[in-house]
């Protein structure tokens, strides 16, 4: 059975993390922090993501397109929730993360990608791609080469 969050069943769209679409065994995953009711929800936030991204079976791929639309300075304040977030995929969900791919970037994605460097495990920091072309995650996960 499929994890369903407990807050966003009683609140939809309180937190930001969907399987989007399967390609070729890649999982795609997007997340729009800004469109996040609830984007301060730090514990409810990582039992979102963890929650979700347990259901990654062993033997595939996962890609996950942040989408940084509307994401502002009160998005980036949450320096704690993004650490949170980073520890959590970086322990347990890199080994099949084939790539990180942030869409319509801000400033403030920017000053939040410079804080969390040092939080980042090698592997990676060198499978993120800020696009500053596409805008939507369709135009990603059609334009992927796998």
């Amino acid at each position: 059975m499929p994890y369903i969050c407990p807050i966003c069943q009683l609140q939809p769209f309180s937190h930001s993390l969907i399987k989007l679409f399967e390609k070729k065994d890649i999982l795609y995953y997007y997340t729009c922090p800004a469109q996040a009711i609830r984007y301060n929800d730090l514990e409810g936030i990582i039992n979102h993501y963890n929650g979700i991204l347990s259901e990654i079976p062993e033997n595939k791929e996962w890609i996950w397109i942040f989408d940084s639309l509307g994401f502002t300075m009160k998005h980036a304040a949450q320096t704690n929730i993004a650490i949170s977030i980073v520890k959590l995929i970086s322990n347990k969900f890199s080994k099949h993360l084939k790539k990180i791919i942030i869409i319509n970037p801000t400033a403030y994605i920017t000053i939040t990608h410079t804080i969390l460097l040092p939080f980042l495990n090698t592997k990676i920091r060198n499978i993120i791609e800020i696009n500053y072309e596409d805008t939507k995650p369709e135009e990603i996960i059609f334009k992927t080469k796998i």
